[in-house]
C-alpha cells in the first residue's frame, strides 16, 4: 500500500478531526434499548457497515469520477437531501468543516485549500463524506485505499462509542472489531463502482436512533 504510514496517521483517533467522539446514532440506539443484548450490538455493527458502504461509499466514487464543479455542487446538495436527522445533519457539517480545515493545513500544496475557501464562498454544504473523498483525492490517496480508511474510521467510531457507553469493555471490543474486517472488505466488493445517484439508506434502524439523539435526557457525545 502507497504511503502506508501517512494513511496510518489519518486513521489514528488522535488526529483533530472530531469523529473519534460521534456515536452516529449508537447512542440512541443504547437509549432506546437496541443494544440489550451481545447478538443486538453485533447486528447494530454489521448495519452501521452496510449502512456506510451503501450509503457512503457511492459518494467517494463519484468524488473520485467528477472534477466539474457543477457535478460536486450536484452531488453535495444530493447527499444534504438524504438526511433525514436534523443532529446527523448538523454533526456531518460540522465534521466536514474540521476535516476541510485539518487537511488544508496537513496538505498545503495541495487543491484543498482552494476548495475550502470555495466551498465557503458558494456556499456548499462541506458533508463529511464528499469532503473526506475530495480532499484526499487532492492530496493524492488512492480511491480503494480512501474507501477502506473510511470504512476502518466508520467500525473505529461505532466500536469506541459502545465501549464509552459502557455497552462492552476493551477486550471484547478489540476482538469484535478485527472479527469485522473481513465483512468490510466484502461490502466495498459489493458496491465497487457504485455512483451517487445509486446510494441508498438500507438501515431503518439507525436512522431512527440517529433521529431521537436531540431528545435524549442526556448524552455523552455532543454531536
Amino acid at each position: 500500500m502507497e504511503r502506508f504510514y501517512e494513511l496510518l496517521h489519518l486513521a489514528d483517533s488522535a488526529l483533530p478531526a472530531g469523529g473519534y467522539a460521534f456515536s452516529s446514532g449508537l447512542e440512541g440506539a443504547y437509549q432506546l434499548g437496541l443494544l440489550d443484548s451481545p447478538k443486538a450490538l453485533e447486528e447494530f455493527m454489521q448495519s452501521a457497515l452496510r449502512a456506510a458502504a451503501y450509503g457512503e461509499i457511492p459518494f467517494i466514487h463519484s468524488a473520485y469520477a467528477e472534477s466539474d464543479d457543477k457535478a460536486i455542487a450536484e452531488m453535495l446538495h444530493f447527499y444534504d437531501a438524504m438526511i433525514t436527522a436534523p443532529a446527523m445533519r448538523r454533526a456531518s457539517l460540522t465534521l466536514g468543516k474540521n476535516w476541510l480545515r485539518l487537511t488544508a493545513d496537513l496538505y498545503p500544496d495541495a487543491w484543498i485549500v482552494d476548495l475550502r475557501r470555495h466551498m465557503d464562498q458558494a456556499r456548499w454544504p462541506a458533508h463529511y463524506t464528499a469532503v473526506f473523498a475530495l480532499t484526499l483525492k487532492a492530496a493524492g490517496f488512492a480511491q480503494a485505499d480512501v474507501q477502506q480508511l473510511f470504512m476502518f474510521q466508520t467500525l473505529r467510531d461505532q466500536i469506541s462509542a459502545a465501549v464509552r457507553l459502557g455497552v462492552i469493555g476493551s477486550m471484547e471490543a478489540t476482538r469484535r472489531q478485527l472479527s469485522l474486517y473481513p465483512q468490510c472488505g466484502r461490502l466495498l466488493a459489493e458496491i465497487a463502482g457504485r455512483p451517487y445517484t445509486q446510494a441508498s439508506r438500507c438501515a431503518p434502524q439507525i436512522d431512527i436512533a440517529q433521529s431521537v439523539h436531540d431528545d435524549l435526557y442526556s448524552r455523552l457525545f455532543q454531536s
